[in-house]
């Protein structure tokens, strides 16, 4: 039973693993391309639904990042703006020290437009992220954190 129990643990933490490797593909296309950023906003809203994890909510929040920068009508712009912001600051509220959520929210309010007035964590999470990225475990994400930071 002990194995069981261990086998269907692994399963599960690859396969979380696996769905973040995925993730973070669109997230790397989504700013450039409406349809990667539609894909980015269905398959992370299936599995925060799922899972109701936070970092799940974050790749959401900014699958509604990137729509802004796709839409045309202004309207609509704002629309997806408002709602990744709030999507992305609840998932910070659920888990403020995962790193790659704090990370997603650095890169959101340096790439937001000064007017909208989303900045404010700006050095605070840079901070966080400096202090604490080296106890990550995930390879990939601490490579990604010194090459957009140049640490």
């Amino acid at each position: 039973m002990k194995k069981l129990v261990l086998v269907f643990l692994l399963f599960c933490s690859f396969v979380n693993a696996q769905s973040l490797v995925e993730l973070r593909g669109y997230l790397q296309k989504g700013e450039n391309s409406e349809e990667v950023s539609k894909t980015l906003i269905s398959k992370s809203k299936n599995a925060y639904d799922t899972t109701k994890k936070p970092i799940y909510m974050a790749f959401y929040a900014v699958g509604n990042f990137f729509m802004a920068k796709h839409a045309s009508n202004p309207l609509n712009k704002y629309s997806y703006f408002n709602k990744g912001k709030k999507l992305l600051e609840d998932a910070i509220k659920k888990e403020p020290n995962n790193i790659e959520i704090r990370l997603m929210r650095l890169i959101s309010q340096e790439k937001t437009p000064s007017f909208l007035g989303y900045n404010k964590n700006i050095e605070s999470d840079r901070n966080f992220i400096i202090k604490n990225y080296k106890n990550s475990d995930d390879e990939n994400l601490v490579k990604f954190i010194k090459n957009y930071l140049k640490i």
